[in-house]
């Protein structure tokens, strides 16, 4: 959001050590967010200890006892008696609304600093940020409160490669609004371009040229913007298609790939089947394969023909692993062979990569998803990547 972040600490369930983190923060920050200790058990200790330093009383809010009756009432669930404790509030608290849990969220100063407290779930914490904590952040902070996060999800390029790549991309907006940030979860890079604006109107003409040349850097390699998903891409490009549907089989990913997209919404009538297996041979028998058992690129074409002959699907992905022997190690690694098979085209590659086994199967899975969203939109499937080794 443009804020600067200029400390993070971590406290255990200790009244002593929270009182001494909360008074300490209270006397160098502005502005502190409290994660965690909201819940009903013995051990969530912050609103106790937010009125201790205070020194202020711990007092029942009928607002939020009320507010949580409903939420179990919603629910058809009996509240338990120490649910009560989520309603036991500093008597200076502002009370932050938290429509998806139980979990009171509150506000007040301790020391200098205005404190706001949130609970430890994370979908919960991140609709209060959004919702109550920024916009009080950025009113706070006397800077100008039209702000806007663009998000670009990319796979194939790691972290020190993306940031290269997209150098002076900021100085596209000359008075330094924009700033770009990055967050690594392998196997994806988030790439994030936050602007602030005097106005709605203000924020799309600075952003605009920012979308545009982040597109151009990253090319192929963006797999998703914003809210959407890998898989969710995938699936919009397959219910586009006149009856597209979609068969995978994979080994070694425990299903991964099928997971991804099975659950989504509207993916009953485009996902027709999942086969997962450990042993090649077994697949091979399922299948009906006459060829030999080998991890190939023309085994993965192969299996991925029979798979869509099999289901009926308009494609299949085949997503093949031939692990390394020995120990779980960073030099450890598998080669995977991958194959997308229509009724009239089958497209393939052959993929090295090294780092644990865990490694190898989080980069098979997002591999074989994005090779796939590739074929669905007329890019190359075969395209080098970072995390791939000779």
């Amino acid at each position: 959001m443009g804020l600067s972040v200029r400390w993070g600490t971590t406290v255990g369930d200790d009244r002593d050590t929270l009182l001494a983190a909360f008074l300490h923060a209270g006397e160098r920050a502005d502005a502190v967010i409290v994660n965690g200790g909201l819940g009903p058990t013995v051990d969530d200790l912050s609103q106790e200890v937010a009125a201790r330093a205070a020194g202020v009383d711990l007092v029942l809010s009928g607002e939020w006892l009320t507010t949580m009756e409903a939420f179990f009432q919603r629910r058809s669930r009996v509240m338990s008696p120490n649910n009560r404790k989520q309603a036991m509030l500093p008597e200076t608290a502002e009370i932050l609304d938290n429509p998806i849990g139980t979990a009171c969220g509150f506000a007040m100063d301790i020391g200098k600093a205005r404190f706001f407290f949130t609970p430890g779930v994370p979908r919960e914490l991140r609709r209060m940020l959004e919702e109550q904590i920024i916009p009080r952040l950025l009113a706070r902070s006397g800077t100008q409160t039209a702000i806007r996060l663009k998000r670009f999800h990319s796979y194939g390029l790691g972290e020190s490669h993306v940031d290269a790549l997209l150098q002076g991309v900021e100085e596209l907006v000359p008075d330094g609004s924009a700033k770009l940030g990055f967050r690594a979860h392998y196997p994806q890079i988030e790439t994030k371009v936050t602007v602030r604006g005097a106005d709605e109107t203000d924020i799309d003409a600075k952003l605009a040229p920012v979308v545009t040349e982040v597109r151009k850097r990253l090319g192929n390699f963006i797999l998703a913007e914003d809210d959407d998903t890998l898989e969710s891409v995938i699936l919009k490009s397959l219910k586009k298609q006149q009856q597209g549907s979609l068969t995978v089989v994979e080994t070694f990913t425990s299903g991964q790939i099928a997971a991804r997209i099975a659950p989504l919404p509207g993916a009953e009538a485009v996902f027709r089947r999942g086969v997962v297996a450990r042993n090649v041979g077994e697949l091979w028998d399922a299948l009906a394969l006459t060829v030999p058992c080998e991890i190939t690129r023309e085994a993965a074409e192969a299996v991925a023909s029979a798979a869509r002959r099999q289901s009926g699907a308009s494609h299949a992905l085949a997503v093949l692993i031939d692990l390394d022997d020995g120990p779980d190690r960073i030099d450890f690694g598998g080669s995977i062979c991958l194959a997308i098979a229509t009724e009239n085209d089958v497209a393939s590659r052959r993929s090295r990569i090294l780092g644990g086994r865990e490694w190898v199967r989080l980069g098979a899975v997002e591999l074989g998803l994005d090779c796939l969203r590739r074929y669905l939109y007329g890019l190359p499937v075969t395209e080098r990547i970072d995390f791939e080794r000779t």
